[in-house]
């Protein structure tokens, strides 16, 4: 069943998914993986599992830490809604307790743990095209909303999604945006200016209509609900999410790891693409499986030298917290 999931995903990659930093499920994945990088800062031996949800006004943040690190975790919360988002009067709500030290290992996770990395050459960021555009539309608009003043109507709250499964891939955009400007002045300026960048898109805006009333302010989002799709940008088998993990919990480490390897793979020539999928058991330092594939089906699980994949010999600077703040803005690794 793995090795027909692993060659059918192989094969097809065309649908991504890109949000902006004021979408609710992105801004609590952000400001879950600033809680971790503020513990982190202050006390590098820092394990913690958070989760961030909310909606409506409102910010739940509950968690387990073991860490020396003392600080207003409700000061973090703010700081990172007001930096990403329009929402204002976000009212935190901070749960946290002590993470007994038998769930916090050097190593490993307490439970088990399965990892997807994925590259391809059909495009420089060895990503499918679905992926790239989704990720330059979304880079676009950022751009714009944070240093172009004629774009000041343009919210943070964004949803870029493309489909290359057609002659034109099909890039649907939902755009937060000022009541001030109406619904076709957005639909035309982001589609005009998408189209400049994108050669030979078809770029659809705001489907449903204005987008006025978004963000955690109007809607719900939570933190930990990204999957593969997102991470990468293709259409893999879900995963768990590492944002509100320390840096070295497997779930951050173990996918930047496989997806490594996977460009690693393509640049030898081994395939034009590859999926990997490496597991650990709980506590344990060693993969217990690591796969291989390209998109002919072809097995390439020999080509990978297993010691990679022992968490205990991981390059101590894939342990930085500003790695799983980079990954969450970036949305894929």
């Amino acid at each position: 069943m793995l090795v027909a999931c692993l060659a059918a995903n192989v094969s097809d990659m065309a649908f991504a998914r890109v949000r902006g930093p004021g979408h609710p499920d992105q801004l609590c994945d952000l400001v879950a993986a600033s809680i971790v990088e503020e513990y982190a800062k202050r006390d590098s031996a820092t394990r913690i599992n958070v989760r961030v949800t909310g909606g409506q006004g409102v910010m739940f943040v509950a968690g387990e830490v073991q860490s020396s690190a003392d600080f207003d975790v409700s000061a973090v919360v703010r700081r990172v809604v007001a930096l990403n988002s329009a929402s204002d009067g976000i009212e935190p709500f901070i749960a946290f307790e002590p993470m007994a030290p038998a769930w916090a290992p050097d190593v490993g996770a307490r439970e088990p743990i399965s990892v997807f990395g994925y590259a391809t050459d059909e495009t420089p960021e060895m990503l499918p095209l679905s992926a790239a555009l989704a990720r330059r539309a979304a880079d676009e608009l950022e751009r714009l909303r944070t240093q172009d003043p004629e774009w000041f109507w343009l919210g943070s709250d964004v949803d870029v999604m493309v489909e290359d499964h057609r002659p034109n891939p099909l890039v649907l955009v939902r755009a937060e945006h000022n009541e001030s400007v109406d619904v076709t002045t957005v639909r035309e300026n982001i589609k005009t200016r998408l189209t400049s960048v994108l050669a030979q898109v078809d770029v659809r805006v705001n489907v449903a209509g204005a987008e006025v009333a978004a963000g955690l302010a109007m809607r719900i989002g939570s933190s930990g609900v990204t999957s593969a799709l997102d991470q990468y940008g293709t259409a893999l088998p879900a995963s768990p999410s590492g944002v509100g993990r320390h840096a070295s919990h497997p779930t951050n480490i173990g996918a930047w790891l496989a997806r490594t390897v996977a460009k690693e793979l393509v640049a030898q020539g081994k395939g034009k693409a590859v999926m990997v999928h490496s597991a650990w058991l709980p506590l344990e330092s060693r993969a217990y499986l690591i796969k291989a594939r390209n998109e002919r089906g072809v097995d390439l699980s020999k080509e990978i030298d297993p010691v990679r994949f022992d968490l205990a010999r991981i390059p101590a600077s894939w342990r930085e917290p500003a790695r799983v703040i980079a990954s969450v803005r970036q949305a894929l690794i």
